[in-house]
């Protein structure tokens, strides 16, 4: 089970002897990862492409992303920025149709996995067409690839461990 704390409530302070004190909110554990980490695989997709077509995939809140669906031409060339305005990191991953369950289920497993941020909490799959780098809160972060030239509906979603179960949409080739 994961668990992300996006609001506290009131503080208790009805009690004797309460005194006021700052807390430090730490940063998130991924963080602190990808800041120590000197060994990194690089991201294939970040070489512009041609007339690509921008696209902005914006993260909601509650593991979602506030761009459920994005629509492409096949073969056309884009240029896709993930937004992350959330208090969490996250990454968009474009997968095959039909592997939205199986590359679900190995983001999960990432979890025991100690070189999961060398790989950006990518796991390895051959169904995997594209995909961001962990993108931190209130950061932006651009790849550019090709659209798959065959027209269908292929799912995207976020492989940090536990989000994308519902932090998924897609991306529909005509």
């Amino acid at each position: 089970m994961f668990v992300t704390v996006h609001r506290l409530d009131q503080p208790f302070k009805n009690f004797p002897g309460y005194e006021r004190q700052q807390k430090t909110i730490a940063a998130h554990p991924i963080l602190l990862d990808l800041a120590l980490n000197e060994k990194q695989v690089p991201n294939p997709w970040l070489k512009p492409k041609k007339g690509a077509r921008e696209i902005v995939i914006e993260t909601g809140t509650n593991l979602t992303f506030a761009t459920r669906e994005i629509t492409a031409t096949a073969g056309e060339p884009l240029k896709l920025t993930l937004a992350n305005p959330d208090v969490v990191p996250h990454n968009w991953v474009l997968v095959q149709p039909g592997s939205l369950q199986s590359v679900g289920d190995a983001s999960n497993r990432l979890i025991g996995d100690p070189e999961a941020f060398i790989r950006q909490y990518v796991p390895k799959s051959e169904t995997i067409v594209a995909y961001t780098d962990i993108v931190s809160p209130g950061e932006r972060f651009s790849i550019s690839f090709i659209a798959p030239d065959k027209p269908g509906r292929y799912p995207y979603l976020c492989t940090f461990p536990g989000h994308w179960m519902v932090m998924n949409g897609m991306m529909i080739v005509k």
